[in-house]
């Protein structure tokens, strides 16, 4: 089974329908001026439309939990060769 990690967390994500699970990160004005970021798991519909966010301190953790709550959706890693008519070049 696939799982979003360390160093894959950048451009892999979980699929399900419409939605999609996924780490991002950000900060807040107490962790900015910590110079410290903050990582979400984040649950989208149809990309755009914000359903679930849990924030987490460290990276590892939102990766355990976005594995642990998501991982029995369809992986996707983001820089992997599409293939299929709707990514031949020819149309």
């Amino acid at each position: 089974m696939q799982r979003v990690n360390l160093q894959n967390w950048t451009f892999c994500r979980f699929n399900k329908g419409d939605f999609m699970a996924l780490i991002t990160f950000g900060a807040d004005p107490e962790s900015a001026q910590d110079n410290r970021l903050e990582y979400y798991v984040t649950v989208l519909a149809k990309e755009e439309n914000e359903v679930f966010q849990k924030k987490f301190d460290y990276l590892g953790d939102a990766c355990l939990y976005l594995n642990e709550n998501y991982a029995d959706w369809d992986f996707e890693d983001q820089t992997a060769t599409k293939s299929g008519c709707s990514t031949c070049s020819a149309h």
